[in-house]
């Protein structure tokens, strides 16, 4: 047994492979040349693509196992190996337990790739090619998001920093400005529940609390009010650099900044789905892995045509990121929750294959 399930386990990392290596040449080509068209230097263009990598990774690695399954299983028909390998006791339950533990081990490199290494793909990205002169002028430290869950900018005679931003409603929560004066000393602070945008700059502030004479020698004074009506040389639109961050989040560090932003009563369902997602396509690769195995309940190779599983498998693919897609939507506009918006098209075709296999148990 152990050798019929090394022969199926090499064919389909050999179909996995050669689905990936294809694919690759595919994108990388079409890829480089509007890297070049775009008169990108090469070392840029390269650069760039390496970059790509790992979000290119993470659409290809579903289909990739699809394909996997698919030709894995139609070259041992072809070459009646499938049928002798039911015939000598491998049941079809037991190919299905074995593409299960080989495409889990896609799965994990997927959840690897989404949740690590896209998050430092987009962070390098971020900070070599995404600058703007407008920004660079403006913010002379961008952005970070610390252990304290703080995002920091400087910007004019002051820093800043809050805990997150409401692009609903445009407002910053958590705030605190730091002024300082033209010999660099800090002169004071005001730190608030929230700053509100209203017009032409200015920012309406709740419950700030004023720290005056931190320049002086005497005692700072401290003065709290109800709201205060102050100028910034920001405006919302200043801020969409501050949404660009949250990409450059490892899964767990998400998570943890999802955690610290629903204590600030901001609706966190868009967040919520980019975690549950990584998490979403790595069991999507599980599952696209084992769709294609009903071909061994009929392992006579005229019992099925080749042709007729592929394009029943391409119109599978196409429908499933299409309703997967308007899910995910729902679920960024709060129409759904996000558990729900990201793994229920999982669950149904886990439970599909489900039913798939006890209604053929019997083989």
């Amino acid at each position: 047994m152990f050798l019929l399930s090394k022969i199926i386990a090499k064919e389909w990392f050999k179909s996995l492979i050669g689905a990936l290596i294809v694919l690759f040449i595919l994108v990388t080509v079409g890829d480089i040349v509007n890297g070049f068209l775009r008169n990108y230097s090469a070392s840029r263009v390269f650069i760039e693509y390496a970059l790509k990598l790992p979000d290119l990774m993470g659409k290809m690695l579903p289909i990739c196992s699809l394909l996997a399954s698919l030709f894995a299983i139609n070259k041992l028909k072809g070459h009646a190996e499938l049928i002798a390998i039911l015939a000598g006791g491998y049941s079809a339950l037991r190919i299905y337990q074995l593409i299960l533990f080989c495409s889990v081990s896609v799965a994990i490199l997927q959840f690897i790739n989404l949740g690590f290494l896209l998050p430092s793909a987009n962070s390098i990205k971020r900070q070599q090619f995404e600058k703007s002169a407008r920004n660079e002028s403006k913010y002379l430290a961008r952005s970070k998001i610390g252990t304290t869950g703080l995002l920091w900018y400087k910007s004019g005679n002051y820093f800043a920093s809050f805990n997150a931003y409401d692009r609903k409603n445009l407002e910053l929560k958590g705030v605190s400005f730091y002024f300082y004066n033209q010999e660099s000393k800090a002169e004071k602070v005001i730190k608030a529940d929230s700053a509100k945008y209203l017009n032409d700059f200015n920012w309406e502030l709740k419950n700030p609390v004023i720290t005056n004479g931190l320049d002086k020698k005497e005692f700072p004074t401290q003065k709290r009010s109800d709201s205060l009506l102050i100028q910034l040389n920001e405006e919302p639109s200043d801020f969409g650099q501050f949404e660009s961050d949250i990409t450059t989040l490892n899964f767990f560090k998400l998570f943890s900044f999802i955690s610290r932003l629903k204590n600030t009563g901001i609706n966190s369902s868009e967040y919520e789905v980019m975690l549950f997602e990584k998490l979403s396509l790595a069991i999507i690769c599980i599952i696209f892995a084992l769709f294609p195995l009903t071909e061994v309940f009929s392992p006579n190779r005229r019992a099925s045509s080749f042709g007729k599983s592929v394009v029943f498998t391409l119109i599978f693919t196409v429908v499933f990121w299409l309703v997967y897609s308007s899910v995910l939507s729902m679920g960024n506009s709060g129409k759904l929750p996000p558990i729900v918006a990201t793994m229920t098209i999982p669950v149904v075709f886990i439970i599909y294959i489900s039913l798939t296999i006890r209604k053929n148990r019997s083989l």
